[in-house]
């Protein structure tokens, strides 16, 4: 444990003031903006995060669809950019994977449909494939497994670098210092749930759906890792396949 904690501040100290602002204080400060606005109850700030008639055209859910959209920019980028045919393969498919979960969020266009042309008038509503991660059980499902990849990928794995030898693994695995946003993911699951079910506050209107704001943070942590991947760890992948090849 020790050990691990040395890594992790001697990690930190190493972070520039610009690492510091888009790991965590913007993050922080928007969550706290938001869950602020969630709980005042005041009408149009409510609104604003939650709208009554479907949360999904709020803020909220539209931050999200942001990250992911910048998401899918950056893994095209990575994918035409990248010169090794594994970081190529691998970074198509979190294109396509991103494109996927985007088209999930937005339940396949019907919400914006709703929003323009009202529930009764979405064109070809028939059409529209309804979102598999809301199908039966499967959102817990969907959680619980996504939890699981964060605790291995941004808990564990930057622990144990220094004990693996093939270059890939190595290149995969994040710096240490992306704990702290996966704690504040555990934080912005945690505050919003705590201040309902001690009823500090009364519910702004999510529900069951509370976990959202946690859901910010769950893809702004695999936007910093996907930064790593492209912008950080690149050389260092490029420099040791070289050196195979001479």
């Amino acid at each position: 444990m020790k050990s691990m904690l040395k890594i992790l501040f001697s990690d930190i100290r190493k972070m520039s003031k610009k690492e510091h602002t888009y790991y965590w204080i913007i993050p922080t400060l928007l969550l706290s903006v938001l869950m602020v606005f969630y709980f005042s109850k005041i009408p149009a700030l409510v609104e604003f995060v939650c709208p009554k008639e479907n949360w999904e055209w709020g803020i909220l859910e539209n931050i999200q669809l942001g990250i992911i959209a910048f998401m899918i920019i950056l893994s095209v980028y990575a994918f035409l950019n990248k010169k090794v045919a594994l970081q190529k393969l691998g970074f198509g498919f979190v294109a396509f994977f991103a494109v996927f979960v985007f088209l999930e969020e937005i339940d396949y266009g019907a919400h914006f449909a709703q929003l323009i042309g009202g529930e009764e008038e979405i064109i070809l509503k028939e059409y529209i494939p309804h979102n598999i991660h809301n199908l039966g059980n499967n959102a817990k499902l969907f959680k619980r497994s996504v939890y699981l990849i964060m605790l291995l990928i941004f808990v564990i794995a930057p622990f144990l670098k220094t004990r693996i030898e093939n270059p890939y693994i190595q290149y995969l695995i994040p710096k240490p210092r992306i704990v702290i946003v996966a704690m504040l993911a555990i934080a912005a699951d945690l505050v919003p749930r705590l201040i309902v079910a001690l009823e500090i506050l009364e519910d702004g209107g999510l529900g069951v759906n509370i976990g959202e704001f946690s859901e910010i943070m769950v893809y702004h942590i695999f936007l910093i890792y996907l930064i790593q991947l492209i912008f950080e760890n690149q050389l260092q992948i490029d420099i040791k396949v070289k050196s195979a090849k001479i």
